[in-house]
């Protein structure tokens, strides 16, 4: 029987808060033998090994003073260096000794903190040499073995470089926009500010088309007749990389699909959520015509958002509106009949042909105005990414950033699809999981946005008739679907990982590659069926992530309409934490890479049952804060005769939060951390007591934490997702008196910038959803979990009206 969710009343249902601190101490980075071996290198080898980068540098350095137009008159220069360090650099205890010293200032942080780049403006070109005179004393000492002294701070170094022009330009001369990414500094500013206001003036004087948004640290420049990217580079030191702005969508091949009129409508239905489709546009000629909300203002092409006419008039958005309207149900049923939809649709059309240039500035507006226009809408699709795939341990991507923000500051949800790897089904022969350790397999911009929810696509097309393809199995990832791009095996020395920290986030059906006559083929019977926004064709066949995002997007908006008072962190939350991957054996190295969480069951992520309940806790936190919440249990639970003693629940939970990015550090990315753990029966001052005083933890092989910040010096990058799941026995919840308690705490970032962790400081939102279900056999289902949990914890209705679930397909 299908019952709602509910509100765990933390206001009520909680006990006093404590000031966290771990009970194993903090992670004493200074002392360890991996830092004294940094100091203590041979002296021989420090000099011999930064023999080169200081050759290269200098070579570099008088190239670009050579490269420099004189009569632009630029006010002053800057050289940015990048140092790769043999660790994890230090940001917060080093920031101020590397300027008063060398007069670099940390500009971005990348590689997890084991790489640096830095800025030396004119000003303090005079400090800056006394970082070359102890790089090249270091040098002389291993070649003569005098003992020349200089600051020691160099021997963490392993190398440098200057970047150069050639480093910034990351993008094809012909492509239509080119994305700049400006630096910013924090000691340094007003000599900034001067800078960019000179290449403002420049790019006026030019009359080249630019947009700029500081706020998220771009200028995007539009490419025409006329235009010198390289002079722009050569001179303004204000810019770290130049990036393409083309998208695509993949065209699909001709399928033989039965000609036949749309053949299903769409029936009313009253209080529908609003969904934002970031995309082509949806054509009106098609039964979701009732569904779609205009708004020409949210349009950035020169046709009407109703307007669908990508791959020669078959579109794309349309079919993407489709799902995220109808959902799974849809394609099982063919399209045929009457539909209940789960949304209307707002049309937010980015582009209007295959290829496209985006503007992310402009995106960005879109997707404001949208909000500003449409208050009430959360949920947005984007299944449009940029071309390039990511590096591995490349830094978030400006694109991310802005969404990331957006999402932050507008409490939306965005889902954004890794991007479709078409190359696969011309290197491979068959489903070969050893492809995805190519580089070319990583996700594309701006699918690694940690605020928001990047889907890969599984290998099922929902087909009635069963599974066909390629693949291990319907739920294994597809040869096309984009992997994570990080891999810490890359990572040097002693740079912390975060095994939560991975993408996608999750996978849904997308279709599989099937053999055809001429090899594997992405249009056959594993493929899925699809709307069309030509009404000559009406329906047709392909594969894509652009066809599993809207369907979890379909799920996100079930959760909206029957609980629309949660948090979208709430609404993220309960999806991942209805996510498995049990069915995908085979993958045992970075699984979650390729899979995320699993693929997600949309029936219980919707609804609970008599024996599942499904809490969703929403609160704040400071930093600093311990938070602890009681959980109690119903007392059949331990007089009853279950059949077991052990394993008679299952407790599976889920933390979600947002937070507002730093835009410089890949390590700070996520600059706050907000993790939980169950614990016994304790106060928080027992809980954070060492182990050998009060041993407060549940469970001897449960993780004290979902994750921690115990290392300050060297700290692990942080994850705004975390799960935990295990079983519980009878003789814990004696033990325990049926009441096991939640820990929730909250640390900034140890190395952030001075001053950057000022905003984090109170009022952290965070969502945990929290599912307990029995796991006895069927014939002693109780039936009793829900009524029984409902009846004994404080807790909240967020069931929309009066909802006959029964009723609902």
């Amino acid at each position: 029987m299908k019952k709602p969710h509910v509100l765990l009343n933390t206001q009520v249902q909680k006990n006093e808060s404590v000031t966290m601190k771990y009970n194993y101490g903090f992670g004493d980075d200074k002392n360890s033998d991996e830092a004294k071996k940094d100091i203590e290198r041979n002296y021989i080898s420090i000099g011999q090994n930064l023999q080169r980068s200081y050759r290269d540098f200098n070579i570099d350095r008088r190239q670009r003073i050579i490269q420099r137009n004189q009569e632009l008159a630029v006010p002053l220069h800057v050289d940015f260096v990048r140092i790769n360090f043999w660790g994890q650099f230090a940001v917060n205890d080093y920031f101020g000794k590397w300027y008063e010293q060398f007069g670099l200032e940390i500009i971005e942080v990348t590689n997890f903190g084991a790489s640096v780049l830095f800025a030396v403006t004119e000003h303090d070109f005079c400090r800056f040499d006394t970082f070359l005179s102890a790089v090249e004393s270091a040098i002389r000492n291993a070649q003569d073995h005098q003992d020349r002294k200089y600051p020691k701070l160099i021997h963490y170094i392993q190398d440098f470089e200057l970047l150069t022009t050639r480093d910034i330009i990351k993008a094809g001369n012909t492509d239509d926009v080119f994305i700049l990414k400006i630096a910013d500094l924090k000691v340094q500013n007003q000599v900034f500010d001067d800078l960019k206001a000179s290449l403002v003036n420049y790019l006026q004087n030019q009359q080249i088309e630019y947009i700029i948004n500081f706020d998220v640290g771009i200028v995007e420049i539009y490419n025409r007749a006329g235009l010198d990217l390289e002079e722009i580079i050569n001179n303004f030191d204000v810019v770290l990389q130049v990036t393409s702005g083309r998208s695509t969508i993949i065209r699909p091949d001709i399928f033989n699909v039965p000609n036949r009129t749309y053949g299903f409508e769409v029936a009313d239905a009253e209080n529908l959520p609003l969904v934002g489709v970031i995309d082509s546009g949806i054509d009106s000629d098609t039964p979701l015509a009732p569904l779609i909300v205009q708004d020409e203002e949210l349009n950035l092409t020169s046709t009407s958002v109703l307007e669908d006419n990508v791959d020669g008039g078959r579109g794309h958005g349309t079919a993407v509106s489709a799902l995220v309207a109808l959902g799974a149900e849809a394609v099982w049923r063919e399209y045929r009949g009457r539909f209940t939809p789960h949304c209307r649709l707002l049309p937010i059309k980015i582009i209007d042909s295959d290829s496209s240039a985006i503007s992310i500035s402009r995106v960005l507006d879109l997707l404001i105005r949208a909000k500003d226009n449409h208050p009430q809408i959360k949920i947005f699709t984007l299944t449009i990414n940029f071309c390039q795939s990511k590096k591995y341990n490349e830094h978030y991507s400006s694109y991310a950033y802005a969404l990331d923000k957006f999402a932050f500051e507008h409490d939306c949800l965005i889902f954004i699809s890794t991007g479709n790897n078409s190359d696969a089904v011309l290197q491979t022969n068959g489903y070969d999981l050893a492809y995805f350790g190519n580089e070319e397999a990583n996700l594309c911009s701006p699918a690694d946005s940690l605020n928001n929810v990047t889907v890969g696509a599984c290998a099922d097309s929902l087909r009635q008739e069963g599974y066909i393809g390629i693949s291990n199995g319907p739920e294994y990832p597809t040869m096309y679907s984009r992997k994570g791009h990080y891999q810490y095996e890359l990572l040097k020395g002693k740079a912390k990982s975060n095994k939560t920290l991975f993408k996608p986030d999750l996978i849904m059906a997308g279709g599989d590659y099937c053999y055809g006559n001429r090899g594997l083929t992405d249009i056959g019977e594993g493929s899925m069926l699809l709307l069309s926004a030509d009404h000559t064709e009406s329906f047709y066949r392909l594969v894509g992530t652009s066809f599993a995002t809207p369907l979890a997007a379909n799920v996100a908006v079930q959760i909206q309409k029957h609980y629309p008072s949660l948090r979208s962190t709430s609404i993220k939350a309960l999806m991942l934490n209805n996510c498995s991957d049990k069915l995908v054996e085979d993958l045992t190295a970075n699984k979650s890479m390729l899979v995320g969480h699993g693929c997600v069951d949309s029936s219980r992520a919707i609804y609970s049952d008599s024996n599942t309940i499904n809490f969703i806790v929403e609160d704040t936190i400071n930093n600093g804060e311990l938070k602890i919440f009681p959980l109690k249990f119903p007392s059949y639970l331990t007089t009853d005769d279950l059949g077991k003693k052990n394993g008679v629940l299952r407790v599976t939970a889920t933390i979600c939060y947002q937070f507002l990015p730093i835009k410089d550090s890949q390590l700070g990315y996520c600059p706050v951390l907000v993790a939980f753990g169950f614990f016994r029966n304790h106060e928080g001052a027992d809980i954070l007591k060492k182990e050998e005083k009060v041993n407060s933890r549940l469970k001897s092989g449960l993780k004290l934490w979902s994750q921690n910040c115990r290392f300050k010096q060297k700290p692990n990058p942080f994850s705004n997702t975390q799960k935990l799941s295990f079983v519980v026995n009878v003789n814990e919840l004696i033990d325990e008196n049926n009441v096991f308690k939640i820990g929730v705490h909250c640390l900034t970032h140890p190395q952030l910038r001075p001053g950057e962790d000022v905003f984090y400081q109170k009022d952290n939102m965070f969502s945990i959803a929290i599912s307990i279900e029995e796991t006895l056999t069927e014939k002693k289902m109780t039936g009793r979990l829900y009524d029984e949990m409902l009846a004994i914890n404080e807790v909240q209705n967020i069931l929309l009206g009066d909802q006959d679930l029964e009723a609902e397909a």
